[in-house]
């Protein structure tokens, strides 16, 4: 009886590898696609055209747009995996907030004064909250720069930090296009864009890794918004964690 259940184990234990497998080289091939054949349209437009220097600098760029898409993507992949997988071990201890959010912010602050866009921070300097530092800086990094890509020139964004009884809360706020009511329930699925996202170089998979992170850890992220009024994402961790 014990050798007929380890055998049954290690026979479940294959079929979700091989699942896993088929799934992860499906996503591969399906999200590949698009950046390759608009990468292959470019180099060709640029073989029959070579002589006009406006359109090689032209789909120079968008090649290179394209080669960036697919690096983010298969990047993202690779991190879902390793998350899918339990491959990740978290290493937590005491970080200081503040520390946590200005190695987030980073070169992000230069892209928002190109942009003419404000990032702003709130919380007081001597709170800590017990996470992974590098995933966590992460995932405050990808909320951010979510941030960016939907609000327009003269935005803000802030970032608050506080403590209440049971929790150290970090909310990510922007007063940009919002989210519509259709896509709020899915925002956190691999592969989802909405259709305000669709001019956007984004992969779908952001927003999921960021919740993956968070979860991992033993924390947790939601989401509030209204169209027109901007988005608030808010990651909680508990304090005994």
């Amino acid at each position: 009886e014990q050798l007929s259940l380890s055998l049954q184990a290690k026979s479940e234990t294959e079929r979700r590898a091989k699942e896993f497998l088929r799934d992860m080289i499906s996503d591969i091939s399906h999200q590949l696609k698009t950046p390759l054949a608009a990468l292959t349209m470019y180099m060709e437009i640029m073989a029959e055209e070579a002589w006009r220097e406006e359109t090689v600098r032209r789909f120079t760029k968008k090649s290179m747009q394209s080669l960036e898409r697919m690096e983010q993507l298969i990047l993202s992949l690779l991190k879902m995996a390793r998350l899918d997988t339990g491959n990740i071990v978290f290493e937590k201890r005491q970080c200081y907030v503040e520390e946590v959010v200005s190695e987030a912010v980073g070169e992000l602050s230069e892209r928002a004064a190109r942009e003419g866009k404000r990032i702003l921070r709130e919380g007081q300097p001597e709170e800590k909250i017990c996470c992974d530092l590098v995933w966590t800086k992460e995932v405050l990094a990808n909320l951010v720069k979510n941030a960016l890509d939907h609000t327009e020139a003269g935005g803000t964004i802030r970032i608050l930090w506080r403590r209440s009884p049971a929790l150290l809360q970090i909310s990510v706020a922007d007063d940009g296009c919002g989210i519509l009511p259709e896509d709020i329930h899915h925002i956190f699925k691999r592969f989802y864009q909405s259709r305000q996202a669709s001019d956007r170089q984004g992969v779908g998979l952001g927003l999921f890794l960021a919740k993956k992170i968070v979860e991992e850890q033993g924390g947790s992220l939601s989401v509030e918004s209204r169209p027109g009024e901007g988005s608030v994402f808010r990651i909680s961790f508990p304090l005994s964690s």
